[in-house]
């Protein structure tokens, strides 16, 4: 065993839950909690760091500059599955394994991406501000749409779109898919090209990773290509969407709305996005619930354990960079 500290930046960790934290301690290593809170630099990463061995980490900046920076650091175990904020390659040449926590919240996402269109369609959030401003909008400029019989695009089909999938086929709408990794289509839907999505879709909702292949994919000209009043909702990475270009749509009055749960800047801060009454915001958190967090924090924390331990960890991304520390 390699002992160490192990820094948390996940804000919601139990360091003296005994299926977390404690672990840690009964294994001999420190914790220093530094929960992610705001936005930070590499190098503010790398200070706060330091000789530690290993990381339970939310979606803090990794690249090549951290790991030369800190040589101790082993492990990177990430409370969810996305990796875009983690420089693989620089993980690996530097020997450190880089793990996540597959299957344990994919449900939750699928349901926060149903509860976003739910509440766009039924215009939930403008008719709960009516009533608050004394308005009884009843069939009026308010009136809601259908999720019944409405077209629903996915952009990426992986686990958790065959999760939004089974969803809507309860609700009776027609759902069509976009994944250039697919050769035929989840059952029940259609398999189509991504013009063809954007022409037809009542919902367009992104669930694709964050790769140099769709970083900025749904901009200007494919918010123009699709329905007047349509709606966007993004559950997956805020890169994939061009924040600016969204708000210019649904400003103009051609997109109806959007359902947003991740943006290009976490916390956001200012965006002519927060000036929308018809965008729905929520802070990351679509893959968040009790469940879920105590899920991804007790396999984050064995995925330290292992590698300390010199074993591969479930969910290793870079399992090759198990050996190569010196």
């Amino acid at each position: 065993m390699v002992n160490g500290d192990v820094v948390v930046t996940w804000p919601a960790y139990e360091a003296d839950g005994p299926t977390t934290g404690a672990l840690l301690t009964q294994a001999g290593l420190g914790i220093r909690l530094q929960p992610r809170t705001d936005n930070r630099t590499p190098e503010e990463l790398a200070d706060i760091l330091g000789d530690a061995v290993g990381v339970i980490a939310s979606t803090d900046p990794f690249d090549a500059s951290v790991f030369a920076a800190c040589p101790n650091l082993r492990v990177i175990a990430r409370t969810g599955v996305g990796v875009d904020a983690v420089d693989l390659d620089a993980a690996t040449s530097a020997g450190v394994v880089v793990a996540t926590t597959p299957g344990a919240n994919g449900e939750a996402v699928a349901d926060h991406a149903l509860a976003m269109i739910l509440a766009l369609q039924r215009r939930l959030s403008e008719n709960d501000a009516a009533i608050r401003e004394g308005r009884w909008d009843r069939a009026g400029t308010l009136t809601p749409s259908d999720l019944y019989g409405a077209t629903v695009g996915l952009v990426g089909s992986g686990a958790i779109g065959r999760a939004v999938i089974r969803r809507l086929s309860a609700f009776g709408s027609s759902v069509i898919v976009h994944d250039p990794y697919l050769d035929t289509a989840p059952e029940g839907c259609e398999l189509v090209d991504l013009e063809t999505l954007l022409a037809r879709s009542d919902v367009l909702t992104v669930h694709a990773p964050l790769t140099d292949g769709t970083r900025g994919l749904i901009g200007a000209d494919q918010f123009a290509a699709m329905r007047r009043g349509a709606f966007v909702v993004n559950v997956s990475r805020g890169g994939i969407i061009d924040e600016s270009a969204l708000a210019d749509s649904i400003r103009s009055g051609h997109l109806a709305g959007a359902g947003l749960d991740t943006f290009g800047r976490e916390p956001i801060g200012e965006s002519p996005l927060r000036e929308l009454p018809t965008v729905i915001m929520s802070p990351h958190i679509a893959g968040l619930s009790h469940r879920t967090i105590a899920d991804m924090t007790q396999k984050a924390t064995r995925a330290v354990l292992d590698v300390l331990e010199g074993t591969l960890p479930e969910g290793a991304v870079n399992p090759e960079a198990l050996h190569l520390k010196a």
